[in-house]
C-alpha cells in the first residue's frame, strides 16, 4: 500500500471518529447525510488503496547457449603411414606424419581450419623424402552428440610439394594444387579438450621441368590429434 493510501485511510478514520462524536447532537436527516458522506470517503480511500502496483519482473542472467565444438580450435598430431612417389627410385615407403591445425568452430555441425602437415619418408642408401601440404579444410560431424563426441569428415584443398635427397643433394619441387581428406573421431576427455584419432589421405602432382611429365605423390596413414577448443563468451 502506498503512502498516499495510508494517509487517506488515516484522514478517513479521524473524520469518522469526529463525526461519531457529533452524531448525537444532529437531527435524523442530517445524521443520514453525514453517514453517506462518511461512506463515500471510505470507499474512495479503499479504492485508492486497493489499486495494486504491478510487480516488477525479476530479471535473471541466462548465459547464451554455446555448442561443444564452437570457438577457436587448435590441434597438433603425430602418426605414421606411407607415401608413394611415382619416381622409380622412390616409389612406396613408410613415413612419419606431423600435423598442425588452427581454425574456428562455428557450431557442432561445421568447423573451418587451416592445416599444415608433413610426411617424412626414409629409403635405403640414405635417401629421404618430405611431402608437405598447406591446406584449408571444412569439417562436419557425421554422427555425434552435444557433448562434443562424434565421427567427423574433413575435406579440403591447398598446395603441396616435395623435398627429397637422392644421395647427391637436396632437391625441392615447386608447389602444386593438392586435395586432402580425413576421417576422425573426437573423444572428449575434458570440457575443452579432446583426443581425435584420424585416418588421413592426400594427393598432389609434383611439377617437373618443361618437356617432362609431372610426377605424382600420395600419402595415407593414421594420426592422433590433440585438440583444444577455446570458449567464446
Amino acid at each position: 500500500m502506498s503512502r498516499a493510501s495510508v494517509l487517506a485511510l488515516t484522514i478517513a478514520l479521524a473524520t469518522s471518529v469526529a463525526a461519531r462524536a457529533e452524531d448525537a447532537a444532529l437531527p435524523n436527516h442530517e445524521l443520514a447525510e453525514r453517514h453517506e458522506a462518511l461512506q463515500d470517503s471510505w470507499e474512495r480511500a479503499l479504492g485508492r488503496g486497493g489499486e495494486t502496483q504491478p510487480l516488477q519482473q525479476r530479471r535473471y542472467y541466462v548465459p547464451p547457449r554455446r555448442d561443444a565444438r564452437e570457438g577457436f580450435l587448435f590441434s597438433f598430431g603425430l602418426g605414421g603411414g606411407s607415401v608413394r612417389y611415382s619416381r622409380p627410385e622412390f616409389l612406396r615407403t613408410g613415413a612419419l606424419n606431423f600435423g598442425l591445425r588452427m581454425g574456428y568452430g562455428f557450431s557442432d555441425r561445421f568447423q573451418l581450419f587451416g592445416d599444415f602437415s608433413a610426411d617424412a619418408g626414409f629409403y635405403s642408401q640414405n635417401r629421404q623424402l618430405t611431402n608437405w601440404l598447406v591446406t584449408l579444410r571444412g569439417q562436419t560431424v557425421l554422427i555425434g552428440d552435444t557433448a562434443g563426441n562424434g565421427l567427423n569428415l574433413n575435406l579440403g584443398f591447398g598446395l603441396g610439394g616435395v623435398t627429397y635427397d637422392d644421395g647427391f643433394g637436396e632437391i625441392s619441387s615447386a608447389a602444386a594444387p593438392a586435395v586432402v581428406a580425413g576421417l576422425s573421431y573426437d573423444a572428449r576427455v575434458g570440457r575443452y579438450f579432446a583426443l581425435s584419432p584420424e585416418l588421413y589421405f592426400s594427393y598432389h602432382k609434383v611439377p617437373n621441368d618443361p618437356g617432362f611429365e609431372d610426377d605424382q605423390i600420395w600419402s595415407a596413414g593414421f594420426r592422433l590429434n590433440f585438440l583444444w577448443y577455446s570458449p567464446v563468451y
